[in-house]
């Protein structure tokens, strides 16, 4: 008699495991990954304006200008632009 009940609520549990798996599958797909968008941000550092600019999800470009004098060294610290050392001045993001 206990083996009964035993493969009973074995045989139960899998009918309700495909029961709760045909339920996923009616779900509707998850949506889609955001779409890329490009981007651009401007700094001015000194008498630099730097432009930063995401034409593709694989590419950033840089353009400088100004005068550079001497070694540049530019650095991101938690998304705040150094100069040499110094901080710059955000304009923001600028959108296309």
């Amino acid at each position: 008699m206990t083996v009964k009940k035993l493969l009973l609520a074995a045989a139960l549990s899998v009918l309700t495991a495909s029961t709760a798996y045909a339920a996923d599958e009616s779900d509707p797909p998850p949506p889609p990954p955001p779409r890329f968008q490009p981007w651009q941000q401007v700094w001015q550092c000194n008498d630099i304006r730097v432009t930063v600019t995401g034409c593709d999800p694989y590419s950033v470009e840089y353009d400088l200008g100004g005068t550079i004098w001497g070694g540049a060294r530019f650095t991101v610290v938690k998304g705040q632009l150094f100069f040499n050392g110094r901080p710059c001045l955000a304009y923001g993001p600028v959108g296309y």
